[in-house]
């Protein structure tokens, strides 16, 4: 037998050999991919750092570790939604059966004269509860599937927020709360969604005027370096310091300090409106009151 044929034969046994082993190798991928299709996210495709599949498997590893991730997350939201809509039916629940009650009595004539008005008060002013837990719901599962959109435009923040403070005089003077409005600049401006900016606020003072048993309420604007400083601040009961760190969470509540009224998703609500703007939002810490901090960047021009 001359050279040449003894190599060739060396060769196809070195290729079967190869073969063979690149056959175990996609036989044990497909066992593993088998697995993970079962269920069992967690299995990864080991094999040896030169093999002629080891970029392929190390691309199907980065595959399958992105989309544990996103099951990880979807499974943390449907989680989330779960605890929403279980903590808010109990909230729901409680001033639609008050509604039907006192429509009932309306309805069927339990109630005459004054009581008969007073009852069609009361379903009134829990319909106004109600529609306030819905549209909270709404606005949050609108923020969370990532159907709001933030439209930036330079606008002056004190102006917006004066505007915006002006609609609240009404209602502080009716239930005798006092008010103020200061800033030490004549305008500031940022880049912000106007509609997304209304509603912060508008959720700061509501929060102000219906949970802190406060006498006085005041916003506050300052400019520091390239910063927007708004505060929105109250002489009422304050927040417990340990309650601080959470009360942005979603149903948080600081039961033990101020009015458990509310769906627990107005602050949450918050602090996405104004990331969602670049800005960032806290509570200042304070011996009486509470005092809420939104900080944005100053547009350089």
């Amino acid at each position: 037998m001359d050279i040449g044929m003894i190599a060739l034969i060396v060769i196809c046994l070195g290729l079967m050999f190869l073969l063979a082993g690149i056959w175990r190798q996609i036989k044990k991928i497909n066992q593993v991919l088998d697995e993970i299709i079962e269920g069992k996210t967690d299995r990864r495709i080991l094999i040896r750092k030169y093999s002629l599949l080891s970029d392929t498997c190390y691309k199907l590893n980065q595959i399958m570790m992105d989309n544990k991730e996103r099951i990880i997350q979807i499974k943390r939201q449907e989680h989330r939604n779960e605890k929403i809509m279980t903590s808010l039916s109990h909230d729901i629940r409680t001033p639609l059966t008050s509604i039907i009650g006192h429509l009932d009595a309306v309805h069927y004539q339990y109630v005459h004269g004054e009581m008969n008005a007073e009852s069609v008060r009361q379903a009134r002013e829990k319909a106004y509860v109600l529609k306030d837990y819905l549209d909270d719901l709404f606005q949050w599962f609108k923020i969370n599937s990532k159907e709001e959109k933030a439209e930036m435009k330079p606008l002056d923040i004190v102006e917006e927020t004066r505007a915006v403070f002006a609609n609240w005089v009404a209602a502080f003077e009716g239930n005798g709360i006092s008010y103020d409005f200061v800033s030490d600049m004549d305008e500031i401006w940022i880049s912000m969604d106007r509609v997304f900016y209304e509603r912060i606020v508008n959720n700061l003072l509501k929060n102000a005027m219906e949970h802190s048993g406060a006498s006085k309420i005041w916003i506050k604007i300052e400019q520091t370096g390239i910063t927007a400083a708004v505060k929105i601040c109250d002489n009422g009961v304050g927040i417990p310091e340990k309650a601080i760190p959470f009360v942005f969470d979603r149903l948080y509540k600081a039961d033990d300090a101020r009015s458990s009224k509310g769906s627990g998703l107005g602050l949450a609500i918050v602090r996405e409106l104004v990331l969602m703007q670049g800005g960032k939002i806290f509570v200042e810490p304070r011996k009486k009151g509470s005092c809420f901090v939104m900080e944005f960047p100053i547009l350089e021009n």
